[in-house]
């Protein structure tokens, strides 16, 4: 008996999926978009804890 059979599309859609992210991710921290991520996590952690 054989096993289940895997499409052979799989790797190449989880690896287009991969670099997409990966380029998307390089573009937000090139604008400056992770240091304004982290601005506001840390007042929406501030405003849970009722500092801010």
């Amino acid at each position: 008996m054989k096993g289940p059979r895997r499409s052979s599309r799989r790797p190449v859609a989880a690896f287009a999926i991969l670099a997409l992210a990966a380029v998307l991710i390089v573009w937000g921290i090139a604008q400056g978009d992770a240091l304004d991520t982290l601005r506001k996590a840390a007042l929406i952690c501030f405003e849970c804890i009722g500092i801010g």
